[in-house]
């Protein structure tokens, strides 16, 4: 290698090459008549009378503001040699009076917008100009505030076996500002609770909510330009637990119907209730509350609230009350008191008549519990069965018949429960002249 060099003269080749690089530079950067152009790009566009476009007329730029330029300038290279922070690309706002989009022309005749470079304009720079864009938009607007009602939205599901209450909010409103075109598009305000911070809570819990703002067709409306009062609001989210509890009722009985022989059936069987959990864990059933079996007429439907306990609240869409249906079970027994007996003398002798002593019998009967609830005294026909002729005259016990006409014909068969109860008849022979009682014959 160093044959190879020393062969060519390599060395003093690229040392003859530098010293002309560098009298080159010398030569142009001191000759004021070598003229150069450098570009300066994102030169920010700064604004003039924002105050005057306030108070006088109670508008205010709203786009515009981030808007950038690239700027060319040409000169001696020595002219050039400034940072780009020298440069001020200016619009003046003053002649804006109405709101609007407005489009700023960057060419050098521009009315509303101008190019200068600090202390640079007396140091040979021959040509400034901006070079892109040819022009850019504004927008000027009225700012107004506005006062709107908040909806609540809170995007997580609570675990299971949990429930979610209305939020709870400290103010229900939020005062929206900004430019008076997107804040009259705002029709709904939602606090809205991320789905991420409300998901899976098991207890009541506070988060932060942001807004969302939509409009009459429910779009989002862009919010870049808008300020709220709250910025954020901070919501109560009450977390309740759930249970489904079944529906019971007390069933009194009655003189016809005893609490065994019947079932009640409810309609509905069970109720979705929430609250908080050291109450929902306590709690194996709702009662209804006591029903009065002589009351109710059984395969007909009796209406009762639904009481629910302090502090247990039924969910959303759950009755207020159900059907309660008393239902027969099996065979029953009831004891009918009877006055109305009758008298079967199968005796032939007319002489001989009978009178009942007994004014009042009870007749212990067994049957089906519908129809057993159902029957009355006037139903059942009670008999005493006896012969005149072979009892005589006198004081006697004799047997009962009972016989039912409204069970026989529906089919249904009945047990009287005391068949040897007796009742009381007196018979006496007419054709007897009777003594005188001491009371007559006194009369006489």
């Amino acid at each position: 290698m160093k044959q190879f060099l020393e062969k060519y003269d390599i060395p003093r080749k690229l040392l003859a090459i530098l010293m002309a690089i560098a009298l080159w530079v010398v030569v142009v950067v001191n000759n004021e008549n070598v003229e150069r152009e450098s570009t300066f790009t994102n030169i920010p566009v700064t604004y003039l009378n924002e105050d005057t476009l306030t108070n006088d007329y109670g508008l205010s730029l709203i786009e515009g503001r981030d808007q950038t330029v690239t700027v060319k300038v040409s000169g001696p290279y020595a002219a050039l040699n400034f940072p780009a922070s020298d440069i001020q690309v200016k619009v003046n706002l003053s002649s804006f009076k109405t709101p609007g989009t407005y489009t700023i022309s960057t060419a050098e005749d521009s009315s509303n917008c101008s190019l200068s470079i600090l202390n640079h304009n007396s140091q040979g720079i021959s040509k400034k100009y901006i070079s892109s864009p040819g022009s850019f938009q504004i927008v000027i607007d009225e700012i107004i505030s506005k006062e709107i009602p908040v909806t609540v939205q809170v995007l997580g599901q609570p675990a299971d076996g949990y429930l979610y209450d209305d939020p709870e909010v400290k103010r229900e409103t939020v005062t929206v500002s900004g430019p008076k075109s997107v804040v009259n598009q705002i029709q709904k305000v939602f606090a809205v609770v991320p789905e991420e911070d409300s998901t899976g809570l098991t207890k009541t819990t506070s988060l932060l909510a942001s807004f969302t703002f939509l409009d009459e067709n429910n779009q989002e409306v862009d919010k870049t330009h808008l300020t709220c009062e709250p910025n954020e609001m901070n919501v109560t989210i009450p977390v309740y637990a759930v249970a489904k509890l079944p529906l019971t009722v007390d069933l009194i009985g009655s003189e016809t119907l005893a609490e065994n022989s019947v079932k009640a059936e409810i309609s509905p069987a069970e109720i979705s209730v929430y609250g908080e959990e050291a109450i929902i864990s306590k709690l194996s059933e709702i009662s209804l509350g006591e029903l009065q079996l002589g009351t109710v007429t059984l395969d007909e439907p009796t209406i009762m609230t639904i009481q629910l306990p302090d502090g247990v609240t039924r969910v959303s869409g759950e009755p207020t009350s159900a059907k309660v249906t008393i239902k027969p079970v099996g065979m029953s027994t009831r004891e009918i008191p009877v006055t109305n007996i009758e008298l079967q003398n199968s005796g032939t002798n007319p002489n001989l008549v009978a009178t009942l002593k007994t004014t009042s019998i009870t007749i212990r009967i067994q049957a089906e519990t519908a129809a057993l609830a159902n029957l009355t005294a006037d139903a059942l026909k009670v008999s005493a069965v006896f012969n005149a002729d072979e009892l005589g005259p006198g004081v006697h016990e004799v047997a009962i018949d009972v016989q039912s006409d409204a069970l026989k014909n529906s089919g249904l068969g009945f047990t009287v429960l005391n068949p040897d109860e007796k009742v009381t008849i007196e018979i006496k022979d007419e054709s007897v002249a009777q003594t005188p009682t001491e009371e007559e014959n006194t009369t006489e």
